[in-house]
């Protein structure tokens, strides 16, 4: 039958447990089908994986807002933990699956630092939830249909530290169709907040991350859009003040599919217009 996922399943309370660095025998079997990153090509070893660097990473905090996205929520999930990032917070706010993604989120209860599923009020609502629990130095969010590239979050973190100056970091990435195989090059543009209210400036979403201190400054996710949150947050944290930062390295793949709001045609004039109010944020 259906599983459905009304109502709240897991919520870890108290001190909430970080994601410990994983190693392939760690996480559960990937289904036979699936090959290569990040189902059967072992976990990102990064550069200090023998221990000699003494310095501590920053703790990342990665919310993954879900709704019925169970075809590609494990894939999801699993490019986070095989990123082998010792000091990591992955949160997941699902707005109550019917399509067995509480079942995914069971398997992998252990090695998420949090999840919850309950009915919410859309991505920025769920995004707003999963950011209330986060206590990452750097933050980010991945879309449950999209998935990070290996050695993303040790790219990142070393970004920051060069760029102390620098509260928004972004690198490029890939397009791929709903199997994830056929990529196409997308690259993020140097920041211009004018163009990005006319759609002229691109940040490759799930490349994107930002400072803790930048978004505690704007608070919140807007609520005023259906598809373009992530275009209304960049634009709050210019206005805040945010400096911007560009990486020339390729580090997640956004999925386009029929049920993805990017690849839906139905979507499209909601999308112009909702990138057109985000010019309201500017002003």
């Amino acid at each position: 039958g259906v599983q459905t996922c009304a109502l709240p399943i897991s919520l870890k309370t108290g001190p909430l447990m970080r994601c410990p660095a994983v190693s392939p025998d760690t996480l559960p079997p990937p289904p036979a089908a699936r090959t290569g990153w990040p189902w059967t090509l072992g976990a990102y070893q990064p550069p200090d994986a023998d221990g000699r660097t003494s310095s501590p990473k920053p703790r990342v905090s990665i919310v993954m807002p879900s709704l019925n996205q169970g075809a590609y929520l494990e894939e999801a999930i699993r490019s986070v933990l095989q990123q082998n990032y010792g000091n990591l917070e992955l949160i997941v706010i699902d707005g109550g699956s019917s399509d067995g993604s509480a079942d995914v989120l069971r398997r992998y209860d252990g090695r998420l630092t949090m999840w919850l599923c309950e009915p919410d009020g859309g991505p920025a609502d769920a995004l707003n939830k999963g950011f209330r629990f986060a206590s990452g130095d750097i933050l980010g969010f991945l879309s449950a249909d999209d998935l990070l590239l290996p050695g993303c979050l040790d790219t990142m973190a070393a970004a920051f530290a060069r760029r102390p100056d620098a509260d928004v970091i972004s690198g490029h990435g890939y397009l791929a169709d709903r199997s994830g195989r056929e990529r196409t090059p997308i690259y993020s543009d140097r920041w211009d907040l004018k163009r990005l209210v006319h759609t002229a400036c691109v940040l490759v979403q799930p490349a994107t991350f930002f400072r803790r201190e930048a978004f505690a400054r704007v608070g919140a996710f807007g609520r005023t859009t259906r598809t373009a949150w992530d275009m209304e947050l960049w634009a709050d944290l210019a206005v805040a003040g945010a400096s911007f930062h560009r990486i020339d390295a390729f580090l997640a793949v956004a999925r386009l599919h029929e049920q993805s709001i990017s690849g839906c045609a139905g979507l499209r004039a909601q999308r112009l217009a909702d990138a057109r109010r985000s010019e309201e944020h500017t002003s």
